[in-house]
């Protein structure tokens, strides 16, 4: 879903950048269970902030990051134009339908992406897909607190498809075969955590 003008603002922002960097990074990478990530995925990139934490915190050699909208590519393009050009290849692309082989990745991340999907289990099923055996799926989401809040919705012209308690979401993680290693819950908001895919 292609986000309106206050979410690209929000998504953009100095103050997401420093969420991302300062809170979220460092969260998710007490629950990684290996040191470095040698390849991969970022669905959803935006302005490229994510790509950039994950070469530096979890030791990716090579990043695909990709976004649904050409704009935010642009924009990465230009965040990223002279850090790490040998390590990110960035490109337009549906996260419920990646052009990526089966079992490719070493780690897939997702900085508040699943929720925005127009199905996030089919996002799901694609991220499991993508991921080597014990490849690892780090995530920082928006919960049905914010999700199903029509004020909300109304500011940042959410249109559903990516509704889910964190209950909803830590269980379809499972039924898909990816084994909740850490999870973190604030409130029914915001939920980050890490799953393993079992085979």
């Amino acid at each position: 879903m292609k986000l309106n003008l206050l979410g690209r603002l929000g998504t953009n922002s100095f103050l997401r950048a420093l969420g991302q960097r300062y809170i979220e990074a460092p969260m998710l990478r007490k629950m990684a269970a290996k040191e470095k990530y040698p390849l991969c995925l970022e669905i959803g990139c935006g302005r490229g902030v994510g790509a950039e934490i994950i070469v530096k915190k979890f030791g990716a050699e090579k990043i695909i990051a990709t976004d649904f909208d050409p704009d935010q590519i642009e924009r990465a393009k230009r965040h990223l134009k002279n850090k790490f050009k040998d390590k990110v290849s960035l490109r337009v692309e549906d996260a419920m339908a990646l052009d990526e082989q089966d079992n490719k990745f070493d780690a897939v991340f997702s900085f508040g992406v699943i929720h925005m999907t127009e199905d996030w289990k089919k996002t799901i099923k694609e991220i499991l897909r993508v991921l080597k055996p014990h490849g690892e799926l780090f995530f920082v989401e928006m919960l049905d607190g914010i999700t199903r809040n029509p004020f909300l919705c109304r500011i940042f012209h959410y249109t559903g498809g990516g509704e889910f308690s964190a209950k909803e979401l830590e269980d379809s993680l499972g039924k898909e075969g990816l084994k909740v290693t850490g999870f973190k819950q604030i409130g029914n908001l915001f939920a980050l955590g890490a799953a393993r895919k079992k085979e």
